[in-house]
């Protein structure tokens, strides 16, 4: 990996991928981690630092160019927009599955498309990660709404005006990732935090950190 100052991109991965890796001991064996949504490789530079087998998949191609760069030729990279469905992840079995961004962008039927296909590329007992927002968070409510909990959003202080993003509540994601994925007793975290973004106070964030492994 380059130095420090030359990462493109997001240098850190996030706080709580972070936490998933060490409590659920994934320090301690490899195998196959695939991030849906993966941009830059933030969160799998903590993965291949320990010899994981890397897969992202993310819409942007100068994303995944940046991730190439950042974690070298051992990452497989697939340019696919996940609202149109779940791309090829090849034959080999997902050990991992992080999707730490991507679930508040996508319909409640494209989300359940997306779940249940990934659901069938899983290892017996694969460990899974998901964050996505919350319906008490700063945007929801902001714009016109498309479906239920689903906004095309109207905040351009977050960057994000024009955006679907669909809110969940906590029970609503917990029995989606049990229904769609097969996740087993899943460990729920909320997250609840301000920002500034623009010059605007943005408060709260609220995310709900869900990890576990499949049946």
């Amino acid at each position: 990996m380059p130095a420090l100052p030359d990462i493109r991109g997001l240098k850190y991965p996030d706080e709580f991928v972070a936490r998933h890796f060490f409590k659920r001991g994934l320090h301690q064996r490899t195998g196959r981690v695939v991030e849906l949504g993966g941009g830059t490789g933030n969160n799998l530079s903590l993965y291949a630092a320990y010899g994981w087998s890397l897969t992202d998949v993310d819409y942007s191609q100068a994303a995944l160019d940046d991730a190439r760069f950042n974690l070298g030729d051992g990452v497989e990279t697939i340019c696919a927009d996940l609202s149109k469905g779940l791309p090829n992840l090849g034959q080999t079995p997902i050990d991992v599955l992080l999707i730490p961004n991507l679930l508040c962008y996508l319909t409640d039927a494209q989300a359940t498309a997306v779940l249940t296909a990934a659901r069938k590329t899983l290892a017996p007992g694969a460990e899974v990660f998901v964050r996505t927002r919350l319906v008490d968070d700063y945007r929801c409510g902001k714009g016109v709404e498309d479906e239920p909990n689903g906004w095309r959003l109207d905040t351009p202080e977050t960057g994000e005006a024009g955006l679907f993003n669909l809110f969940y509540t906590e029970d609503g994601l917990v029995r989606r990732l049990v229904e769609e994925l097969g996740l087993v007793d899943p460990t729920a975290l909320k997250v609840s935090f301000d920002n500034i973004q623009n010059g605007v106070r943005v408060a709260p964030n609220s995310d709900l950190v869900i990890w576990g492994s499949t049946s």
